[in-house]
């Protein structure tokens, strides 16, 4: 045994398969970074943790092959996590996600495949190594000389570490650079865990004008009975003209005024929180830059004036019900810290998984409403997140006997996806019935919104996308999904839905549209929204948005410090 390791480290130590390796190494570089700037970068940060570990281990090869893995490694847990949730890895998730049982309790149970298949990377990484660093004799290179090495490595790093000053700070994360990110991010650590970067854009500005905490209750003729749906993953199919899919189904995407009308959300594949939090909170979470993905957590409790406080405070109950764990990405705590009263979660509704029909969750929410009405004057206030339309898309979730075989793209796993959606939506339509059927005493509103686009149609987007990089521009097709609204019982407005909007100015447009309490930061959003034609983050003004963050700061409803 030890003779074949020997020789198989003499195999690895020579200079021809050294050769091969980094060009293998710098293939599958670009191939992950998707782009050529950052694989000088990336190749120096390589040296930098094999002259690391030649200056402990005294052995240059065995350095050299651990580095090129480690490398390889954080970047396919980067890809994973891009194709997942529209954000590759930050040196920040260890802190916020790997620390979040439920998060990872929930990824285990739907992704276990793919944990399988790295545990086997891993092993078959670890045996290669095992054997490099048995098979390889210490170096006799003096400690000075190993160390030296290691300080040149290091200032190649440091020399060519991106420049991002001419970049929104969130870029380089969504844009698919996944060989790059987790080593950008570090640079991140600049500011501490519990900093809020956006503070530091708006300490140099001056607002001008001023808001107040206050509520306008009295303004609404009538309370409706108010549902905010969250539809997962969904977008309309008629972005993607390689989609067939049944009329009643690409109708079910339209408002009551037979549009489709476009929501521009800022994530892409996943991040749901993300979208909900701007709908909740009329923020951007764009405008946190690298810190977006973790709103929900930076910002419990520093958030005032939402959309459920605003009706609380006008005599709404709020309720949200929410198919994760209320501790996933902390979203149940910091929806209750911005005026939900209640928090129905997974653990209270224990569905049989996270993969039931969305149906699951509407009887849920009509069990509240009737046993509410009852007994309760109060109106009513859901938001609600569904579920069906998630990924993963290898499994068959749809039976033929429920919907027939019909393929609705030619992709299997595009395919899956639709048919899901399919079922997500019979089952919004079922719901909307019941409230046309009962609007209550003063009407009902439902608005249904998307909060991402799904991985299933990535390659779809690609194919018709214009050159460069469509998930760097956040007025992409790629951030594109759709709202729509109906009210029962009640007259809406649709004027304000005349544009498409970006997520953080939805719930203002459906105030002014259909009456509800409102307030001086919903009024004074409108009024963005119009300066601003519908932009938020990308305001062709930005100085607007950034004096209304500062108002809002300034009053006390956005807490940065």
């Amino acid at each position: 045994m030890k003779n074949l390791i020997m020789r198989i480290g003499g195999v690895l130590r020579h200079p021809l398969s050294v050769s091969l390796a980094f060009l293998a190494l710098l293939l599958a570089l670009h191939y992950f970074d998707t782009r050529w700037r950052y694989v000088p970068f990336l190749v120096m940060v390589t040296l930098a943790i094999a002259a690391f570990l030649f200056l402990i281990s005294r052995r240059p090869s065995f350095s050299l092959w651990a580095a090129a893995i480690m490398v390889l490694l954080i970047a396919a847990m980067s890809e994973a996590k891009f194709r997942l949730k529209g954000f590759s890895l930050h040196v920040f998730d260890f802190a916020f996600t790997g620390l979040d049982r439920s998060a990872l309790s929930f990824l285990v149970g739907s992704y276990f495949h793919l944990l399988i298949g790295s545990i086997a990377v891993l092993a078959a990484a670890l045996a290669l190594l095992i054997v490099a660093f048995r098979g390889e004799r210490l170096s006799g290179r003096s400690f000075g000389v190993r160390a030296g090495l290691l300080l040149v490595a290091a200032a190649g790093v440091f020399a060519l570490y991106p420049d991002k000053r001419n970049e929104p700070g969130y870029v380089h994360y969504i844009s698919g650079y996944d060989a790059s990110s987790f080593f950008v991010s570090i640079g991140d650590l600049q500011f501490p865990l519990g900093h809020i970067v956006l503070s530091d854009r708006l300490d140099a500005v001056e607002a001008k004008g001023s808001l107040r905490d206050e509520v306008s209750c009295d303004v609404a003729a009538g309370k409706p009975d108010l549902f905010l749906i969250l539809s997962e993953s969904q977008t309309s199919p008629s972005y993607f003209p390689q989609v067939n899919v049944p009329e009643w189904m690409a109708a079910s995407f339209r408002s009551q005024d037979q549009r489709v009308h476009p929501l521009q959300v800022e994530t892409f594949g996943g991040g749901t929180w993300v979208t909900n939090f701007s709908v909740m909170t009329g923020l951007s979470g764009a405008d946190f830059g690298w810190q977006s993905p973790y709103v929900t957590q930076i910002l419990e409790g520093r958030v005032k004036g939402s959309l459920p406080s605003l009706l609380a405070r006008c005599g709404y109950r709020t309720v949200a019900v929410m198919p994760m764990q209320a501790s996933f990405v902390n979203e149940g705590p910091f929806l209750r810290s911005i005026g939900f009263q209640e928090i129905v979660d997974f653990d209270a509704m224990r569905p049989k998984s996270h993969f039931v029909r969305d149906s699951f969750y509407f009887d849920v929410v009509d069990r509240i409403v009737r046993a509410h009405r009852e007994k309760d004057r109060r109106p009513l206030f859901i938001s609600m997140q569904t579920m069906f339309p998630h990924g993963p898309y290898d499994m068959n979730l749809v039976p033929k006997e429920t919907l027939p075989a019909k393929a609705f793209a030619p992709d299997a796993e595009a395919n899956e996806y639709l048919r899901r959606v399919a079922l997500a939506k019979q089952d919004l339509e079922d719901f909307r019935s019941k409230r046309e059927q009962a609007p209550g005493p003063n009407g009902t509103v439902v608005l249904d919104f998307g909060d991402h686009q799904a991985v299933a149609t990535k390659a779809y987007l690609q194919a018709g996308a214009p050159q460069g990089n469509l998930f760097a521009d956040l007025n992409s097709l790629a951030y594109r999904t759709y709202y729509s609204v109906y009210a029962y019982g009640r007259d809406i407005d649709m004027r304000p839905f005349a544009r498409p909007l970006d997520v953080g100015f939805l719930t203002a447009s459906l105030i002014e549209a259909v009456g509800l309490p409102t307030s001086p930061t919903f009024d004074a959003l409108a009024r963005l929204r119009d300066a601003c034609d519908g932009h938020y983050h990308t305001c062709a003004d930005r100085t607007l948005v950034d004096q209304h963050l500062r108002q809002r700061q300034n009053a006390g409803l956005l807490d940065l410090d």
